[in-house]
């Protein structure tokens, strides 16, 4: 099956989409250049069939992929606890173990999608661990940085 080509608009910015075959499991997804592995939920119930053995089988249209839920994880908490709020590549780690750090201090600088954001402390304290380097390639949701509150 060939790939489904998408264009996606979010929040004024223009994505390009290829959605692999969906049949399969993972699905390649591919947004801007960057592939991603994903697993769709079950699928549901299919078509019925026709139950005539003479009649031709309608062609129909690939089905449109579903989205799929992302689970709500905090990037800041008052947990302490920082973690990617997308996945991406580690540009820069500007903070180390027994570092004071304050509310809203960038520790982490996350490239995603060609962009950089700043992560920041959520609380202030001391970090306490540091899980990543630059150059590491992180997971939506992966912790980054923890921080023992002051």
């Amino acid at each position: 099956m060939s790939p489904l080509n998408y264009k996606i608009t979010i929040a004024g910015r223009t994505y390009d989409v290829q959605v692999g075959d969906l049949s399969s499991s993972p699905v390649e997804i591919t947004v801007d250049g960057t592939a991603y592995q994903v697993e769709f939920p079950e699928p549901g119930p299919t078509a019925a069939t026709p139950t005539s053995t003479t009649a031709a089988a309608p062609i129909s249209q690939p089905a449109a992929p579903r989205p799929v839920a992302r689970p709500s994880i905090p990037t800041s908490g008052g947990d302490g606890v920082v973690r990617s709020p997308m996945p991406g590549r580690i540009i820069s780690v500007s903070v180390s173990v027994e570092d004071a750090v304050t509310k809203g201090q960038p520790v982490v600088v996350l490239e995603s999608m060609k962009m950089e954001n700043t992560i920041t402390s959520p609380v202030d304290g001391t970090v306490s661990a540091v899980h990543v380097a630059a150059g590491d390639s992180v997971q939506h949701g992966q912790t980054l940085v923890e921080i023992e509150q002051a």
